[in-house]
């Protein structure tokens, strides 16, 4: 139902984005079915958060070899869509309204219908997709998995698992 309007709004973002190349983009899902947005990230906008986080004093403190500036590159890169991602509304309201409406209050079966629709999307587009519908970053972990299987896409799984060992080791002053 939305997987055209999903590809659209990737399409149009591009190409506002035109000197960013996005790597990422999530569904964020209001509470009961009242909102249905997206995020979209970028490797220059992740570049710009990882130069704000060092001047703000971030380090990273763990025992493994790696430069302040690739550990919190590698923990930022799949945090929650909050640093380094570009919110949106969808240029189509309607048809995210009319979306919204079929779901009656029932969060969970929009997220299935959301799951379902980023499957119809991530045949056509080579980012990884995903939902977010909460404040932990499992959970968009857990719609990659629902999406594109257990491997889940590209290098995820291995990227996800990184930045949860190195959650415990960067550190600010």
């Amino acid at each position: 139902m939305i997987a055209l309007t999903i590809i659209d709004e990737l399409r149009r973002t591009a190409t506002e984005l035109d000197t960013e190349e996005p790597y990422a983009f999530t569904l964020i899902q209001g509470q009961r079915c009242n909102y249905l947005g997206y995020a979209v990230a970028t490797a220059a906008a992740l570049t710009d958060t990882v130069a704000k986080y060092i001047a703000k004093g971030y380090r990273y403190r763990g025992s493994r070899k790696l430069a302040d500036e690739d550990a919190i590159r590698a923990w930022l890169r799949w945090a929650n869509p909050d640093d380094g991602w570009h919110f949106r509304d969808f240029y189509d309201s309607g048809t995210i309204q009319r979306f919204l409406v079929t779901h009656t209050h029932d969060d969970e079966s929009l997220r299935n219908a959301c799951i379902h629709q980023l499957k119809a999307s991530a045949r056509v587009q080579d980012i990884t997709l995903g939902i977010t519908y909460g404040e932990d970053p499992a959970d968009f972990r857990d719609s990659i998995i629902q999406i594109y299987g257990t491997q889940g896409h590209k290098r995820f799984l291995e990227e996800y698992e990184t930045m949860v060992q190195l959650d415990a080791h960067i550190r600010r002053p």
